[in-house]
């Protein structure tokens, strides 16, 4: 029990308590020992002083998920993020692709060779800046809605295609590559080519995928001719399982986030020292991992305390400060030496916070202290 655990000391006229059992016992001594602190004059009226008194309440911590984006969760065993990546697809038209295909539209002729690429951005939820990546994949699938297989044409030599995934643009890290050569594969109308693209590391905000298409001539007899339609599609789908990061850069400014309540172990302060509170504080000692300010409305509630206790905060920016948030006498009162108490409250990140890179473990720490002065006599 954390009350235990306080400890006491006296200046002046304000006393910190020691070492105690939270009984009565404390407060017949406390009482029995007024007389040695008055004059030698017998008083009148019996003598009154206050105590102060600091007592050691509970360590409150605030998870890192509640400051992520949407769409960004952790795993189970608390390891790593998992980012949602929403599935994309994208596609080319064969006049995209076949300058040559232009004045050939509706025709049925000897295929035209052509080289050509498209590409697509596969994006990260909004806010997410950069990540890590621990286990990542990307399922792609092209669907051939071409006249004709562009890697086999018929009567043809063989050509292929090819795609990459990159960090970020064109320019970016190749993550993976695959390429599917006519030699051995092929890609007939309707028919589909897919794999399994994996990747590790660091990464910014999006992927990029880069379909390459060497497509060679076909045949000049009859039966080797292919029909050309321009608006005819190469189609191409990516899907993400959720990534697993193991850190992550991500815009936190104006972020509203949660405490959920944790109990405030005040249930066994005993009635006589609930009915001589006069007035006191909670101080917060913040251990803040990712050092941004914020916002913070903090409230006290619980079965028996009737009207939450609220109070507005802020907490500065920087790895560790000390907050004290005042309460009145009948604050303390309604929630002193009451059982179910707990602590929790809502907060915004400043807007000025900008970006903070995040790991699964980090919690924001509240230490809290109760800071109380007592009227005895």
């Amino acid at each position: 029990m954390p009350w235990e655990a306080a400890r006491r000391r006296r200046e002046g006229n304000e006393l910190h308590r020691g070492p105690r059992s939270p009984g009565q016992g404390l407060f017949l001594s406390l009482l029995l020992s007024a007389p040695l602190l008055t004059s030698c004059d017998l008083p009148t009226e019996s003598p009154q002083w206050e105590q102060r008194w600091i007592l050691p309440a509970d360590e409150f911590s605030l998870e890192v998920e509640e400051i992520l984006p949407d769409h960004v969760g952790i795993t189970p065993d608390g390891t790593a993020f998992l980012v949602d990546v929403d599935p994309v697809v994208f596609q080319t038209t064969l006049g995209s692709l076949c300058a040559l295909c232009a004045p050939l539209e509706g025709q049925f002729v000897p295929k035209p060779p052509f080289q050509g690429d498209f590409h697509h951005t596969i994006s990260f939820p909004d806010e997410v800046e950069s990540v890590v990546v621990r286990q990542g994949e990307v399922l792609v699938v092209a669907t051939n809605n071409l006249g004709f297989d562009p890697i086999r044409p018929p009567g043809g030599q063989r050509g292929s295609l090819t795609l990459t995934l990159r960090d970020g643009g064109p320019g970016g890290r190749v993550l993976d590559q695959e390429t599917w050569n006519g030699t051995t594969a092929s890609f007939p109308p309707g028919g589909t080519l897919s794999g399994t693209f994996t990747f590790t590391g660091p990464v910014g905000s999006s992927l990029h995928a880069l379909v390459t298409v060497d497509s060679p001539a076909g045949g000049l007899d009859a039966g080797s001719r292919v029909p050309v339609r321009l608006q005819d599609q190469l189609q191409v789908s990516a899907t993400a399982p959720p990534l697993e990061v193991t850190s992550a850069t991500v815009e936190v400014a104006g972020r509203v986030f949660d405490m959920e309540g944790q109990e405030l172990d005040v249930g066994d302060v005993d009635q006589e020292l609930v009915d001589r509170v006069v007035s006191g504080a909670l101080e917060l000692e913040i251990t803040n991992p990712w050092g941004v300010g914020a916002g913070f409305t903090l409230v006290i509630d619980g079965p028996e305390v009737g009207v939450a206790v609220t109070r507005t905060i802020a907490i500065p920016p920087g790895p560790s400060s000390t907050v004290r948030v005042e309460f009145s006498q009948d604050d303390l009162r309604s929630f002193l030496g009451k059982e179910g108490v707990t602590l929790g409250g809502q907060g915004t990140v400043s807007s000025s916070a900008g970006s903070v890179t995040a790991t699964p473990s980090q919690l924001l720490l509240l230490d809290a202290k109760l800071d109380l002065i007592l009227r005895i006599g």
